[in-house]
């Protein structure tokens, strides 16, 4: 092979070289940031329940240590798509409280939920139709409110962004998200997941009343008032569910650094119940305030944070995720577009010299 022609060949591989570096720059790295096939991942939560109904027992716990546990998992994918298994256990002391499995079909680049999904996935335990932001946020998280889901309400709820700060514990630079509501009703499919009872008889509501602490005249009396009221027996209840949120994410990839959430779950009765027992109240020269103080009675009231441990990995999960990015995105492809750009230049170099 002549001169010209090793010229010419050294300047087409600095091309092809140059090129790799572009496609893998503004082609395969964008294609690498969504949601990954192969998340199988654990956080820990800690915190206190400072009210606990136990449902069947009808007995009141307070101020329990509890543990959460989140495990998150790609069970599929499917293009665009990734159908993710979600299994959350609440537990005291090592005893189970509760469990709950879902099942979560998501954009795997906006992280939002889709309601339209391959037909065999539709059997999938806890598989029901949501909306908006369901397990975090997505890679390259904006300055900016986004829409989340709450099961209980079974609506969209709003989450706001709330400024850029340094997470005290992981020491990196986050988003600050935050979310709250006042109480409002719980989706009946929501009550039965979690497995709270939808009535109960005038002697099982007394004695769920007898545990309360409030007077003992007010608690001997409000069952025979309740009788007197003719309320159904069973007694239908109602529950309504308020929570404040905050969540710290990190920018570039996403990953949730930090949740500190607090939950609360009522009991109560209809309007028109309260209005027939006020009306037996105010008939004794009793003030109703004195009872509708009482009500609703709180059943779940949980007070939870990630573990320092858990603080950390995801930390780590971050940072690993980040020099990903950066080396596929940034380092390989600029070094290769440089070297690319050397050996075009030499061949053409080689070539054309006489």
């Amino acid at each position: 092979m002549n001169r010209r022609a090793t010229g010419f060949l050294i300047f087409l591989i600095g091309l092809v070289i140059i090129a790799a570096g572009l496609v893998l720059m503004l082609v395969i790295v964008p294609g690498m940031k969504q949601f990954p096939a192969d998340v199988d991942t654990t956080r820990n939560y800690e915190g206190t329940m400072p009210v606990l109904l136990n449902a069947e027992a009808l007995q009141f716990l307070t101020d329990i240590p509890v543990e959460l546990t989140r495990h998150f998992k790609t069970e599929a994918t499917d293009g665009d798509l990734a159908l993710v298994l979600e299994e959350q256990t609440l537990a005291s002391q090592g005893a189970p409280l509760l469990d709950m499995v879902k099942h979560h079909v998501i954009d795997r680049k906006t992280m939002e939920f889709v309601n339209d999904y391959p037909a065999k996935w539709a059997d999938k335990e806890g598989l029901t139709e949501r909306s908006g932001l369901v397990l975090g946020w997505p890679l390259d998280a904006e300055k900016r409110d986004y829409v989340g889901w709450s099961d209980d309400y079974q609506a969209t709820v709003p989450l706001a962004f709330a400024g850029e700060e340094e997470h005290d514990r992981a020491k990196i630079k986050t988003y600050r998200y935050t979310s709250s509501s006042e109480p409002q009703p719980i989706h009946p499919d929501a009550v039965a997941a979690m497995g709270l009872p939808t009535e109960l008889s005038h002697a099982q509501l007394g004695q769920m009343i007898s545990g309360l602490d409030i007077s003992p005249l007010v608690a001997a009396a409000l069952p025979t008032l309740i009788k007197q009221a003719n309320w159904p027996d069973p007694v239908p209840l109602t529950y309504g569910y308020g929570y404040e949120a905050e969540y710290w994410v990190e920018p570039v990839t996403g990953v949730l650094i930090d949740t500190h959430k607090v939950e609360i779950r009522s009991a109560g009765f209809s309007d028109e119940l309260m209005a027939s027992l006020i009306e037996k109240i105010s008939a004794l020269g009793r003030t109703p305030e004195d009872v509708e103080r009482l009500l609703p009675v709180t059943v779940f009231h949980l007070d939870y944070r990630a573990t320092d441990q858990s603080v950390q990995d995801a930390k780590q999960d971050a940072l690993d995720a980040k020099d990903r990015i950066a080396l596929f995105g940034t380092t390989i492809p600029y070094v290769a577009i440089a070297a690319g750009a050397v050996l075009a230049l030499l061949g053409l170099a080689l070539a054309l010299r006489r």
